[in-house]
């Protein structure tokens, strides 16, 4: 019942139903914050802060917080809200701060960039004893309904891969109960993140197993701050996140908050290895090594 409640926010195509929330005006939104007589940086909550899925304070929160303090550089701290609102009011303000973001071919110049802070594997999820499991990538593009969150990276790219069917939604914890109510076949979402939410629904509904039917991009995630920030403050703080990283603070901060520590994990190889900043994403072909 819970699902099916939640399912009605659901749409299917933005343009044609979704209506979203009334948007507050672009000079409310990029209205500027001081501190001390200095203007400051706009932090938004990673998506899922303070609820009861992931609790504040969250990983990403600490850690961001953690590199704007190391680089004394002043913030505030935003309320968690829509992804996409927030993506524009970083495209459109001075110093506005939203994590962790992929970074993209299409994104690269609307922002600058700090981190990375993370890694993520694009796979898409459904029924283990679907018929899914067995297609080529292109296949299950050109047949399959697949729910992805509304102004996320996967979206635009799933279209340029030829997906016909994207049900978009405004909200990631969505994606869920739309795959166990069959509205969609599969989810864009990203495994730990499902992880999360298979946690809060009805146990009833998992009586089939969600497994990942085909990984088909690792990207990297980063900061992403407003295009007008000064360079030498982005500069500033991706040495803070080198800084944090080397001295073994950002490890730290994992077994803080439970997530893996072990340095000789491929991810964790990856994140501590200063050469793959500025690295973006990177097509798998069906490989999640």
């Amino acid at each position: 019942m819970i699902a099916l409640l939640v399912l009605a926010f659901v749409v299917r195509d933005v343009r044609a139903q979704y209506q979203p929330e009334p948007e507050i005006p672009v000079q409310q939104q990029t209205t500027d914050s001081f501190i001390n007589g200095k203007l400051a940086y706009t932090i938004h909550r990673s998506e899922g802060g303070g609820d009861p899925i992931r609790p504040e304070p969250g990983y990403f929160d600490d850690l961001v917080v953690s590199v704007f303090q190391d680089a004394g550089l002043p913030y505030v701290i935003a309320e968690q809200a829509p992804w996409k609102r927030v993506m524009e009011q970083a495209m459109q303000g001075a110093r506005h701060v939203i994590y962790p973001t992929t970074r993209t071919a299409d994104r690269e110049d609307s922002f600058k960039w700090v981190g990375p802070i993370s890694r993520t594997i694009w796979n898409l999820y459904g029924y283990a004893d679907a018929k899914w499991q067995n297609m080529p990538f292109e296949k299950i593009l050109a047949s399959a309904r697949i729910g992805v969150l509304l102004g996320s990276a996967r979206e635009p790219y799933l279209r340029r891969r030829g997906a016909q069917q994207l049900v978009l939604v405004p909200r990631e914890d969505l994606l869920l109960p739309m795959l166990q109510a069959d509205r969609v076949d599969l989810i864009a979402i990203g495994g730990s993140v499902l992880r999360h939410y298979r946690d809060i629904v009805d146990p009833s509904a998992q009586q089939r197993d969600i497994d990942g039917v085909l990984p088909y991009r690792s990207c990297f995630l980063y900061m992403a701050i407003s295009n007008a920030a000064p360079v030498d403050e982005v500069e500033t703080l991706q040495n803070s996140l080198d800084k944090n990283k080397k001295s073994g603070q950002f490890i730290e901060l994992r077994k803080k908050h439970g997530l893996s520590s072990d340095t000789d994990s491929a991810f964790l190889r990856a994140m501590l290895n200063l050469d793959n900043n500025g690295v973006a994403c990177l097509d798998l072909f069906g490989r999640d090594d």
